[in-house]
């Protein structure tokens, strides 16, 4: 668990369920497709846990529980210790206050303390994602690769990336 000031990061719980909707769809960036996809996700970790199973956290108000946001991360499947940052997403409110960057340290810290080597992120072009890529590029990730219309026409597959420890020998 982190904290700085009135805000903690912390494991979600089952309870977080219906805030981490409310979350995507408050964010001003996601829908109702997109809080569908992230309610399955997170169902299917608490109803099949499995060892490769995503992690998620919640940064919330240390007095009220409120949920401000989450971040959703996990080992990539079929490689050695490459993480992934799946999904990060903050209320706009909550927005300029530090909370996506200690939700992406929380998940480095994990991912690190677990083996991990790299962590990647996955994420779009479109203009509504560029708070998000300046977060990504502030917390030392470095934009690796690009696939055109990945999305929709226009909207083009960006892979960050981020050494999390030395290589080893």
């Amino acid at each position: 668990m982190t904290h700085a000031g009135d805000i903690i990061v912390q494991d979600a719980t089952w309870s977080n369920r219906t805030a981490l909707r409310e979350v995507l769809l408050t964010s001003g960036v996601f829908g109702a497709s997109d809080a569908d996809c992230v309610d399955d996700m997170f169902t299917e970790t608490w109803m099949r846990p499995r060892p490769d199973a995503y992690r998620w956290m919640v940064a919330v108000d240390a007095a009220t529980q409120h949920v401000h946001g989450f971040a959703c991360f996990g080992q990539e499947s079929l490689t050695k210790s490459t993480w992934d940052l799946f999904w990060i997403c903050l209320r706009a409110e909550a927005r300029g206050r530090g909370i996506g960057r200690m939700l992406i340290d929380a998940a480095v810290q994990h991912a690190t303390a677990a083996g991990g080597s790299v962590m990647v992120i996955y994420t779009s072009s479109n203009d509504a994602y560029a708070p998000a890529r300046r977060l990504y590029a502030a917390a030392g990730f470095v934009a690796a690769s690009e696939v055109p219309d990945y999305y929709a026409e226009g909207d083009n597959l960006l892979i960050y990336w981020r050494r999390l420890c030395p290589k080893s020998a």
